[in-house]
């Protein structure tokens, strides 16, 4: 039996040894974003619809590419998603996706292209592998700053100008 774990633990742990590319959409991983309005206070809000690909090298994560509907903002506020739609902020009907592409890696930073609102500008996110209770299988954690006026979104005071972005990602490994 020990000699059955000992094996099952090097083939599972060979998975992260290798380059692999994973997929991911939900369930798998949540992509989100945390932004202070001036009276509301923090506002958390997620896309529901989206899909990538995730490299892993080696426990890290190597690459990431990813593309969002902007349609499927969610606030869990009903009146304010169909205003973060319209041409005031997403106009998602012009600008149906978000996207981003990965131009190099460096250690838990990721460099890459972030496309929204039509305008691509660089970013930088830092990724987090979170190995949980060993019950469920990994979880990177993937963060990043942008400021809303980069991206010519949302011309109002109410809202401050850095954005939190926040993916949580679980490949499909087994």
């Amino acid at each position: 039996m020990k000699l059955i774990r000992t094996l099952l633990a090097i083939g599972l742990s060979a998975s992260f040894v290798l380059a692999a590319d994973y997929t991911f959409a939900p369930p798998r991983g949540k992509v989100g974003f945390t932004i202070n309005h001036r009276v509301l206070g923090a506002v958390d809000g997620r896309f529901d619809k989206f899909e990538g690909t995730i490299t892993i090298e080696a426990g890290a994560v190597k690459a990431l590419n990813g593309v969002v509907e902007t349609a499927s903002i969610n606030t869990d506020n009903v009146k304010r998603d169909e205003h973060l739609r319209n041409e005031d902020f997403f106009d998602a009907p012009k600008y149906p996706k978000i996207s981003f592409v990965t131009k190099s890696v460096s250690g838990d930073q990721i460099k890459g292209d972030l496309t929204i609102h039509g305008i691509t500008k660089p970013v930088t996110l830092t990724a987090k592998r979170d190995l949980g209770s060993g019950k469920t299988l990994d979880l990177f954690l993937i963060t990043g700053q942008i400021k809303r006026s980069d991206f010519k979104i949302g011309d109002t005071i109410q809202l401050e100008d850095d954005v939190v972005l926040k993916l949580e990602i679980r490949p499909a490994i087994y």
